[in-house]
């Protein structure tokens, strides 16, 4: 078998299948929702948490999975991902009552987050330098593809074949793509070549050749003879799912509430005890010098500000649509899709670029037009042309696929080889942290400003108002992180000098 090194786009294809499908599995059953509660017999609050507990099992697992990947191989994990999610989708589809869904759903997160932990990693690893941003531009439209399509699909199928169908779908791409996984990067010398981050490239003409300087080239952070920190990633994964039910359920239930501040008390005292044992480990789940590379950590606050930002907007749009405009769900459903297709078409291209003239610029140039974007959204007014909606959402999506794989290369650039997967880990840590955030902030700016929760109970000046000085809020948010976005790394860790046609 040769080299996945030989073979990078089979292993980049591998990859998006694992991205489109964890994505897809995400928003697959959004619309569904409704048809769950009526044939379970739920409450709306219950039935929320088939949602929640696909994302909170995702966010606490993500940098456990993303290390065992260093520690243990990526492909193998990555590979691993596609049977643990696929395993948890059929027993979503068959599950008699709520409890069981949303014990399912769990597992589907743990799928999940075995994929999206590895999936950069692995394409870093198949791709040199100068390929990078193109590789992971192609790896974030998956992403995008599986976000956009999730609610379109899932409702065709629960209107037509009942929500179970909407689980179902999920068992053969997991299926196939485990299969795949298991024969370029998952098993044998291959799987064990592309795990220990590109160790045999230079096996053939497509292998990757580090730059000097680079990454890659660097030594390791974090030797491979040391034990896996089960204490850190046995206290991090529920102090993150403490504070971020804290966070989200907020809202709902009261941040003055018993439950919420027992849980807000709990995480914190759990992330100190986390800190504390990373502090004193010799090989912690998350290397302090990791962390202390600049374009790194900034790529990281970058991220989570720009998924905070635009999931502020993405929660209220629908209100907005269907309330103040009196838009169809049909019609609303189309006209938000118009921003991750953009986002979509406009990742490939910002990669592309990125490879050529820098990871710096693209990026601080999608932040910003990330910013005037959800500005206009801002100022669309009660009765605004179909034209000006179009374009600022249009824009808003211009903005975030010009700015993520540009970040993301940036973040995985100035990670060293053996600390790849704990860098993908927290690059999707910092991407669902800041949706859920976003989410949680978008109701609590919109009942501050006047606006009434449920926000079904705004009037129309009420919440036109409301959601103005909300969307105003997201654009201030994008603002910072392009300000953030624009700050030089020194040195230039992570930033992609312009490569010229790829060797």
């Amino acid at each position: 078998m040769s080299s996945p090194a030989t073979r990078p786009y089979a292993v980049l294809g591998v990859v998006a299948v694992g991205t489109f499908m964890s994505a897809l599995g995400g928003s697959l059953i959004n619309v569904a929702v409704p048809l769950v509660r009526r044939d379970l017999g739920a409450d709306i609050g219950a039935a929320s948490w088939v949602l929640a507990a696909y994302s909170l099992s995702v966010s606490a697992l993500l940098l456990p999975f993303g290390r065992l990947g260093d520690r243990h191989g990526k492909g193998r994990v990555y590979a691993a991902g596609f049977g643990v999610f696929g395993v948890g989708s059929a027993l979503a589809a068959l599950a008699p009552t709520l409890a069981s869904l949303i014990a399912a759903r769990a597992l589907q997160g743990v799928g999940a987050a075995m994929l999206m932990a590895n999936g950069p990693a692995l394409t870093t690893a198949a791709f040199p330098p100068a390929q990078r941003g193109r590789a992971l531009g192609l790896q974030a439209t998956a992403t995008y593809l599986g976000l956009s399509l999730g609610p379109s699909i899932g409702g065709w199928l629960a209107q037509n074949a009942g929500w179970h169908a909407a689980f179902w779908v999920n068992v053969p791409i997991a299926l196939a793509g485990g299969l795949l996984a298991r024969s370029l990067v998952g098993g044998g010398p291959a799987g064990a070549t592309l795990a220990l981050g590109g160790s045999g490239r230079g096996a053939g003409p497509g292998a990757p050749v580090a730059a000097a300087g680079s990454a890659s080239a660097r030594p390791a952070l974090d030797p491979r003879g040391r034990p896996f920190p089960w204490a850190s990633a046995l206290l991090f994964g529920p102090a993150i799912t403490a504070l971020l039910v804290a966070v989200t359920r907020g809202q709902r239930w009261g941040f003055q509430s018993p439950g919420v501040v027992g849980l807000l008390a709990l995480g914190a005292v759990l992330a100190a005890a986390f800190v504390r044992v990373e502090r004193r480990s010799s090989a912690p789940l998350i290397s302090g010098a990791l962390l202390a590379q600049p374009a790194l950590a900034r790529g990281l606050v970058a991220a989570f500000l720009q998924y905070a930002a635009v999931y502020v907007m993405l929660f209220l749009l629908p209100f907005y649509l269907q309330g103040q405009l009196a838009m169809s769900a049909a019609e609303a459903g189309l006209l938000m899709t118009v921003q991750p297709a953009v986002m979509a078409v406009i990742t490939a291209t910002s990669g592309w670029l990125s490879d050529r003239v820098g990871t710096r610029g693209p990026a601080l140039a999608g932040m910003t037009a990330l910013t005037v974007g959800l500005a206009c959204v801002a100022m669309l007014g009660p009765r605004p042309e179909r034209v000006s909606l179009l374009a600022a959402l249009g824009l808003v999506g211009v903005g975030s696929g010009l700015f993520t794989a540009p970040n993301n290369s940036r973040i995985m650039g100035a990670a060293p080889r053996d600390q790849q997967g704990t860098a993908a880990g927290l690059l999707a840590e910092a991407r669902n942290v800041g949706m859920l955030c976003g989410v949680a902030a978008s109701g609590a700016m919109f009942a501050a400003l006047g606006g009434g929760l449920p926000v079904e109970a705004a009037g129309g000046g009420a919440l036109g108002a409301a959601f103005q000085g909300t969307m105003l809020a997201a654009s201030a948010l994008a603002a910072l992180g392009a300000g953030v976005s624009a700050a030089r790394s020194s040195p230039r860790a992570g930033e992609a000098a312009p490569a010229g046609p790829p060797r």
